[in-house]
């Protein structure tokens, strides 16, 4: 009797089986082999439902520490239906460990409601000189010179990008969600400015106290192009000192040829070119004579890995202990981030 109770139980489940969704994936574990230290590694499982009924997703993917999935684009598959799961490892940080992560998948497949996927590989060490395009992100400031043009033209100081007071509403569109540090001739107008900035959603904006003037007056004419400002600074509370800025300073030589980088390039990078850092060294090798905190970061950019892997090499021989180059190059950066911060040419 026992038996058969147990024959008709197993029926009974096998019937309640048929018509069922079932869960299948392209690959239950993705082996990126080895890869450089900040390269972000990107891969897409395919999810298929093999089964007879409609598959539900009963909630978004998790996944472990170390790794993002992008939202399904579908909540359910119909029978013989796939969707592409993108999931994205930030190899940064991770240099000389070999790494398993895990994502896990929810449906209401009967047997296997959770599903879970592995990411795993060996993460080589980047060089010294070399940094990744999170960290660029993460070390962005912008520096906002807010004078008159010409003023600008006279003097100004190294990669800052000129936006005339009277302009700031037409670079709404185009300022990078990042920190900024403005400043003006001495402290007139940078306030002012900065507020209009915070109203339109720009909250990490910083104010050089005294403007150039408290900069020349503090820190002389380090990485000051043109002449010097001979006026005296007008000093605010709410602003912030040279010396603040020079521990946030930072720099990006874009290595590229003229076309590529009018085409498209980051807010603030200064057009170096394959063989024009010579033009640089001056104001430099003054950075390289200061202590270690106040040299500027520097992060030199090519499309890929060439010149300015070269590039970074040579300003940490010069002494400039924050030079990098871009691991991956540009390239990487449009991988994690499109378009952000940068400046396009009009079509």
């Amino acid at each position: 009797m026992n038996l058969f109770f147990a024959w008709v139980l197993s029926a009974i489940l096998g019937l309640s089986l048929l018509g069922a969704p079932r869960l299948s994936v392209s690959e239950e574990v993705y082996d990126f082999g080895e890869v450089k230290e900040g390269i972000l590694v990107v891969h897409r499982f395919i999810l298929s439902n093999v089964g007879d009924s409609v598959l539900t997703f009963t909630r978004q993917p998790a996944t472990s520490c170390g790794c993002t999935s992008a939202p399904l684009s579908k909540t359910s598959l119909a029978p013989g239906e796939s969707v592409a799961l993108e999931v994205r490892f930030e190899t940064t940080g991770y240099g000389g460990n070999r790494v398993t992560r895990y994502v896990y998948v929810y449906s209401d497949d009967p047997e296997t409601p959770q599903l879970t996927l592995v990411m795993q590989g060996y993460v080589a060490p980047c060089a010294a000189y070399e940094d990744s395009a999170y960290m660029l992100r993460y070390r962005y400031r912008l520096i906002l010179d807010v004078r008159e043009r010409e003023a600008f033209a006279r003097s100004h100081l190294l990669g800052a990008v000129n936006v005339p007071a009277a302009e700031i509403a037409e670079a709404f569109s185009w300022l990078p969600q990042a920190t900024m540090y403005i400043y003006d001739e001495a402290g007139e107008t940078g306030l002012s400015v900065a507020e209009v900035l915070r109203r339109q959603g720009f909250w990490a904006v910083r104010v050089l106290s005294g403007g150039l003037a408290g900069w020349v007056k503090e820190l002389g004419n380090y990485l000051l192009i043109g002449e010097a400002v001979t006026s005296e600074p007008l000093y605010s509370p709410a602003a912030v000192p040279a010396s603040r800025l020079a521990e946030d300073y930072m720099i990006i030589l874009d290595f590229r040829e003229k076309e590529a980088y009018d085409q498209e390039h980051l807010v603030g990078a200064i057009h170096v070119g394959p063989t024009g850092l010579d033009a640089l060294l001056d104001y430099l090798l003054l950075a390289a004579s200061q202590a270690p905190e106040l040299q500027p970061y520097i992060f030199c950019v090519d499309e890929g890995e060439g010149v300015a892997q070269e590039a970074a090499q040579f300003l940490q021989a010069l002494g400039l202990t924050r030079a990098y180059a871009l691991v991956g190059g540009l390239s990487q950066w449009r991988i994690r981030y499109g378009s952000d911060f940068m400046l396009k040419r009009e079509p």
